[in-house]
């Protein structure tokens, strides 16, 4: 599985499931995947980077071929061609059924020992508690899933209005890195950081990207802006996500408002973050 680090928070659970009747080794991208992969306790080995593309013919042609004396079972979980993003179950269902195993409710990730401690300084550091973790990814090489900058500044007004908790606001791999002043700010931090980070906030609102499929998978509230593909076949999974979507896939990402993400994001963060609340416990 190359896929994305989405891919892999929703592919886990499924690992997990198989190896309980086999072993399971992974090959995966380098980075971000290698980190992600290394830490479930149910993968065995991991190679990464895997240099081979399956979704090349060719490749997925060597990587059986090489692979097949050494394992029982290869299964090949990257898309051969663009189909999938016209098929009608989630990207979990489908690899779920690949391995044989039921589709999971939510994703699933671990966290490093050393990803929280990074992550508990940060938070020292910035005297955070009951905090708001906000992505801001910008890429002009992907407008049709890139948020207007505009609309980021409005969300992060409206939040500060309605919530009396502090934000953090993560630009890692945004071509957009400045935040307001009063903001903490992550514009550089490796993946299990991230993911020692998001446990810890009480609201997460962000894209369809990797760490918002970590902070549903983690359990945490979670607003989900979802732009380009239809949100049915790669959405963040779990019962703590709130989703805001296109009326079609890949609209213009600025129909998508800042008042209907505020919106989502009053109805599902806990009532302790409200200026309401916290002003009526005062009283």
């Amino acid at each position: 599985m190359m896929g994305g680090v989405g891919d892999l928070v929703n592919l886990f659970p499924t690992l997990d499931a198989l190896s309980e009747r086999i072993a399971v080794d992974l090959g995966t991208g380098g980075g971000a995947y290698a980190a992600l992969a290394r830490e479930d306790p149910h993968v065995g080995t991991v190679y990464a980077p895997f240099v081979y593309k399956p979704i090349r013919r060719a490749h997925r042609r060597l990587i059986e071929r090489v692979l097949a004396p050494v394992y029982e079972r290869v299964i090949l979980l990257d898309e051969p061609d663009s189909a999938w993003q016209t098929r009608p179950a989630h990207m979990s269902a489908v690899y779920a059924a690949r391995c044989g195993c039921p589709p999971p409710p939510r994703g699933r990730v671990y966290l490093s020992a050393e990803g929280r401690g990074r992550a508990e300084a940060f938070l020292r550091r910035h005297g955070l508690r009951d905090f708001i973790y906000v992505v801001q990814i910008v890429r002009r090489d992907r407008p049709a899933r890139s948020w207007p900058l505009a609309h980021y500044r409005e969300l992060l007004r409206g939040l500060r209005s309605r919530f009396e908790a502090p934000v953090v606001v993560h630009t890692v791999g945004s071509d957009e890195k400045e935040v307001p002043a009063d903001c903490a700010h992550v514009a550089q931090a490796d993946i299990l950081t991230v993911a020692g980070l998001i446990e810890r906030a009480a609201l997460y609102v962000g894209p369809d990207t990797g760490p918002t499929h970590i902070a549903a998978a983690l359990g945490v509230p979670t607003v989900s802006i979802h732009l380009g593909f239809p949100p049915e076949i790669c959405r963040a999974l779990g019962d703590t996500v709130a989703l805001v979507r296109q009326e079609r896939p890949f609209d213009d990402p600025a129909k998508t408002s800042p008042a209907a993400v505020l919106a989502a994001a009053e109805a599902i963060a806990p009532g302790r973050l409200r200026r309401e609340a916290r002003a009526a416990d005062c009283r």
